[in-house]
């Protein structure tokens, strides 16, 4: 039962940390261009990437530990469902370049953040 309390616990503290930070940064920006879901979504990508490396390959953390952070804090601090819905609404509204740039950014740039993340983590 461990790991389940990990996973939620962890769960609850990513999702609380992407509400207050997207939620800063489209009051600070505006609403235009999901700037909270793509930045969230990115540091994310770094995130899993490093806690892989770090947590699995180098210290052999305990799956608690893993599942805190991995499966918890940083599946409950990514936003796929976000934004596959904000790249719709802005199909939908015709703001194709806006999509595009979302899209690529937060696919190629959250891709090579994993990667970079990753291999953070096996520096240390």
């Amino acid at each position: 039962m461990g790991i389940l309390f990990a996973i939620a616990v962890g769960g609850a503290v990513g999702s609380l940390l992407r509400y207050l930070l997207s939620k800063f940064l489209q009051d600070k920006f505006g609403i235009g261009f999901p700037l909270g879901t793509l930045t969230v979504n990115l540091i994310g990508s770094f995130l899993i990437g490093f806690f892989f490396s770090y947590l699995v390959e180098k210290l052999s953390a305990s799956s608690e530990v893993r599942g805190f952070f991995i499966t918890g804090l940083t599946g409950g601090f990514t936003t796929l469902s976000t934004f596959t819905y904000e790249s719709f609404s802005l199909i939908v509204n015709g703001e194709y370049a806006k999509f595009f740039l979302y899209f690529f950014i937060t696919n190629f740039v959250g891709i090579f953040l994993t990667f970079l993340g990753y291999n953070l983590g096996r520096l240390l």
